[in-house]
């Protein structure tokens, strides 16, 4: 295989999906949801055979920015999309080794097109959300090896602006660099940096279709810089690069400019009314001047998530660790999209349920797992009736320690991990062990029903990786989230403790809780989480003493299938509502 040269081999990609899902609205990537001027649509609609056949001119296109932007045709070159715009400036100046310097929360393109030249990337963090850092970005300034400055105003994520005294302390400090001001957002925040491209010859400020005009699809943007600094960007650019139905588009974009004007209101109104709604929700809701608003869910940021995708909506959500961790960015859509955002994000009530014995069958694997590793040590039998019998007692919802309970009862000193070892080999097994003897209880039709009118989420004494596989195996993992399991509750503080219920809560968002457990310890943790504990009466055991027993525990209700479920939660249905 051939390699490609070193700074290509070793860096990671913007992948993107090679197939479009159909969404019922789509607001991860900022496109503008009203779409173009009908007259884009129309000029596409009517182009004629020599705007396919022939190569394009831009002068016409050219003219239109100059004069929008109140400039000389001559410091304008249009260029595919704001992306290449970027990397056209990044590629035109920037020598192998040399640095590109940028805020550590911003557009990533410019890192990687600076990688793909060979350079090196400094990245300036945040010290306070999110006010521009000036003072450490003028302190990397000193760095000699220092050639692009790349400053989003606004920023992607985060929706801020640079203050223009700040932005010139920057401009004048590196008078032999290159820095690069990309406006892409700035329509919607009024506020523009253009006219230091005339106080200053190392700006290059860079625009773009996709956000204002909504031609994300046709791919079109620009630069702006003196007259110099375009001859020599033309040197670099595809003289081609920007196709004629986008060179089309553009021209009746600007055109139509009132259009964007009309419809930027409602987008400004929408933002408001959805950064309050956030806020009712417990988000943090950062002020934004883009068209989106970035949102701090903290824990429960998943769940608000899965939510939306649940209901066919898509928006950015940021997983890994650093000031970004449990973020959304939500595009603004129209007034009809913040309906249905409010609608999928309405409160229900949430039904939190055990595994074994209430979703999945463990008879025929964590029990006799419980048998054949007592059988080990003792060369004796265990009935399930005496292991129901010491559930019952409370105190041993977990099997590991049910079965270290049989075992001192015998009177052997066995040690914890030795009997984990034993019974993981046993049931697990990397997949092979007993745990393949599981059938589901619950019918999947009926909770993905019910997944309507409540969130489903799952409270196990199961390893993670247990649970996932038994609920992958009866494809039903979707319909739950979270899924909380022994990886996430600290030793010691399994059921009876509350703990891992109140980890559920600090999740998600509801107006009430139950939880449906078919042990003591299960209804015990369900009162001290102040849910509503449902007892559910496992397959192997259907006996009046245990539906006592648990209602002895505090059950307020005890039913023989969770499939029965629905007749508990109508009759408590304005408690729910």
């Amino acid at each position: 295989m051939i390699k490609p040269r070193k700074s290509v081999e070793n860096m990671n990609g913007y992948f993107v999906p090679l197939y479009e899902r159909s969404w019922d609205l789509k607001i991860d990537s900022n496109e503008n949801n009203y779409g173009p001027s009908p007259k884009v649509l129309e000029a596409i609609k009517n182009c004629n055979i020599s705007d396919i056949s022939y190569y394009p001119y831009y002068g016409e296109l050219s003219e239109k920015i100059a004069i929008y932007q109140g400039f000389s045709i001559d410091n304008i070159k249009v260029t595919n999309g704001a992306d290449e715009a970027i990397q056209a400036v990044i590629q035109t100046y920037l020598e192998p080794g040399e640095y590109t310097l940028t805020l550590d929360t911003s557009f990533e393109m410019p890192v990687i097109y600076t990688q793909i030249q060979g350079g090196q990337i400094i990245k300036v963090p945040y010290k306070e959300k999110w006010v521009f850092p000036v003072d450490e970005f003028l302190r990397e300034l000193n760095n000699p090896g220092i050639k692009i400055i790349y400053i989003a105003s606004p920023n992607n994520p985060t929706g801020n602006i640079i203050k223009e005294n700040d932005l010139r302390k920057i401009i004048e400090r590196a008078s032999d660099k290159v820095v690069i001001i990309d406006e892409t957002y700035a329509n919607y925040s009024g506020t523009t940096y253009k006219d230091l491209v005339k106080e200053y010859d190392n700006v290059f400020l860079i625009r773009s279709f996709s956000k204002d005009f909504a031609l994300a699809g046709i791919r079109l943007g620009y630069i702006i810089s003196n007259k110099e600094n375009i001859n020599n960007l033309k040197k670099v650019v595809s003289p081609f690069s920007v196709n004629s139905l986008a060179m089309l588009a553009g021209i009746e974009a600007l055109n139509d400019i009132g259009y964007f004007y009309s419809i930027k209101k409602e987008i400004l109104d929408s933002k408001k009314e959805l950064k309050m709604f956030f806020e009712t929700l417990g988000a943090e809701v950062y002020d934004s001047e883009a068209n989106f608003l970035l949102a701090d869910f903290k824990q429960k940021s998943e769940f608000i998530y899965n939510r939306l995708i649940k209901e066919n909506i898509a928006v950015k959500i940021y997983k890994t660790d650093g000031i970004l961790k449990n973020h959304l960015r939500i595009t603004i859509p129209t007034k009809e999209g913040v309906k249905k955002i409010k609608n999928a994000l309405k409160i229900k009530p949430c039904l939190v349920f055990d595994m074994d014995g209430v979703l999945i069958n463990a008879a025929n694997s964590y029990r006799v797992t419980i048998q054949k590793t007592y059988e080990n040590y003792t060369g004796k039998t265990v009935s399930s009736d005496e292991i129901q019998s010491v559930k019952n007692l409370g105190g041993y919802n977990n099997d590991w320690d049910l079965t270290k309970y049989l075992l001192d009862k015998e009177g052997l000193n066995v040690s914890y991990g030795e009997i984990v070892d034993m019974f993981q080999k046993i049931y697990w097994n990397n997949g092979e062990g007993l745990i393949n003897n599981e059938n589901i209880l619950f019918n999947k039709a009926f909770f993905e029903e019910l997944s309507k009118e409540y969130n489903l989420s799952i409270f196990t004494g199961r390893l993670r990786k247990e649970a996932m596989y038994a609920l992958k195996k009866f494809n039903a993992d979707s319909l739950f989230f979270p899924i909380i399991t022994t990886d996430d509750i600290p030793h010691g503080k399994g059921k009876p403790d509350p703990f891992g219920l109140n980890l559920t809560k600090e999740m998600t968002i509801s107006g009430s809780y139950y939880y449906f457990g078919d042990t003591p310890d299960d209804i015990l943790a369900a009162k001290a989480a102040g849910y509503t504990p449902v007892g559910v009466l496992p397959p192997q055991d259907k006996s009046e003493e245990l539906k006592q027993t648990l209602q002895n525990a505090g059950a307020k209700f005890v039913i023989d299938s969770i499939n029965n479920l629905k007749s508990i939660l109508e009759q408590k249905n304005e408690a729910v509502c």
